[in-house]
């Protein structure tokens, strides 16, 4: 009943032409992206300050074109229904590879169409949320450890933080969150990240930032359980705004772009220095990986029975390993017949590493089984750590400001940000009280 609820709530939303614009913007590289805005239905009577921005980063982003049909792609989402009931608007950037949420242009993007809203809509700048789906997901971590000072709270809906640290072009640390919140759900099903590795992922989060709401639930790498969580996604929504910090924590290893967040901007930093002695190393979390993955690339031009095989993601996978060449037609695995590419990603989902497996293909007029096991398992650390990081903490108290720096060369502060007037210059840190 939910599901026709949906569709008809979407049928409902295409009529409403006029609650969906679509602008371009121009970004860093010199291309023009397009952009689009929902507005709620009763966007006429605006909240006294302005209402709610959430903004939605979609998945697949390393596409080379940009998906086909963007307003088309805005009027399917659930979140156009849950912004009609919370009445707050949404902006949907539209990126590519070379322009993803990981890298320099990609993330100016989404920053410069999100001060782009604000001039075009009336928006309440303390209720701006970023969420995403999938690599969405993900690019909503790497962004609330590199680019979180606009954002009042983080939506991550079956994302990495895996991804995140693989992925960005700066290495990411969790206590540049500085507490703000996050509303993260995962299921137990999700071929692309299995639920026993998030899991840990998420604790680890836990332990620098307090402030996480944590949902695993039943399902695959799908929304399907969006309406189940409509209600909690309004109260989040609802219930956080964007607070002036008075504690900052930022680490950094950028020496182009060592940012910072709020009145606290990194301007240089020399990591060839020794460290401060409180500068303690970040803890190398290892993750263990138990997913089993069959290592295939699929030709999805071929358009007979079954996939071809276009290649392998490396030449130690476990189908080619067990015989499997490009150019094969997988037709089965096990007794699963292969008629579209979700079936080795649900056959696979029922599997973990080591597990027995066997993949039956046709080579030319000739039908050839293999039999084994999928690759075993390894463990990796979830973030990549390939240089030196310099540190900064300050806090105001009692109208004083209190700071310790370890490997920053230069910093600036704007007490015009700040949330309460500074007395005197700034202390060390040692002599808080």
């Amino acid at each position: 009943m939910k599901y026709f609820r949906f569709l008809f709530l979407v049928c409902g939303l295409v009529g409403q032409a006029q609650n969906f614009k679509t602008y371009e913007q121009t970004c860093a590289d010199g291309k023009t992206r397009p952009y689009v805005v929902y507005a709620p239905k009763e966007a006429t009577s605006a909240k006294k300050g302005g209402k709610p921005l959430v903004v939605f980063l979609h998945g697949a982003i390393g596409s080379p074109a940009i998906r086909p049909n963007p307003e088309k792609y805005v009027e399917q989402s659930p979140f156009v229904g849950l912004a009609d009931r919370g009445d707050y608007y949404l902006l949907f950037p539209f990126g590519q590879k070379g322009c993803t949420w990981f890298d320099e242009i990609g993330c100016q993007m989404v920053l410069d169409e999100i001060a782009a809203v604000k001039k075009q809509y009336k928006i309440d700048e303390n209720k701006v949320f970023l969420a995403g789906f999938s690599d969405g997901a993900s690019g909503v971590y790497y962004f609330s450890m590199t680019y979180p000072t606009d954002f009042a709270g983080f939506i991550a809906l079956n994302g990495s933080i895996k991804v995140a640290s693989m992925l960005g072009e700066d290495e990411i640390y969790p206590c540049n969150t500085n507490e703000k919140p996050f509303y993260i759900v995962n299921t137990y099903s999700d071929t692309l990240y299995p639920i026993e590795q998030i899991t840990p992922t998420i604790d680890f989060l836990k332990t620098e930032n307090p402030n996480i709401t944590f949902r695993s639930l039943a399902g695959d790498h799908f929304m399907g359980y969006f309406d189940t969580e409509e209600d909690n996604l309004l109260q989040f929504i609802g219930s956080h705004t964007r607070k002036p910090l008075t504690r900052i924590v930022w680490e950094t290893s950028d020496y182009q772009n060592p940012k910072g967040i709020g009145w606290l901007r990194v301007k240089t930093i020399d990591t060839t220095s020794a460290k401060a002695e409180w500068h303690k190393p970040q803890q190398r979390v290892k993750i263990y990986n138990n997913k089993a993955d069959l290592g295939l690339k699929f030709d999805y031009n071929y358009k007979g029975n079954g996939l071809k095989v276009a290649g392998f993601k490396n030449d130690t996978v476990t189908a080619k390993r067990l015989g499997v060449k490009e150019g094969d037609i997988v037709i089965a695995l096990e007794k699963d017949s292969v008629s579209s590419p979700f079936i080795p990603m649900m056959y696979t989902s029922k599997k973990r590493a080591g597990d027995p497996t066997e993949i039956t293909v046709l080579r030319g007029e000739e039908k050839l089984t293999f039999q084994g096991y999928f690759n075993t398992g390894y463990p990796y650390y979830l973030f990549r750590r390939r240089r030196p990081s310099a540190r900064i903490e300050a806090e105001i108290k009692d109208r004083e400001l209190y700071l310790r720096s370890s490997r920053i060369t230069d910093y600036e502060i704007n007490r015009k940000a700040t949330p309460v007037k500074i007395k005197g210059g700034v202390k060390d840190f040692i002599n808080k009280p």
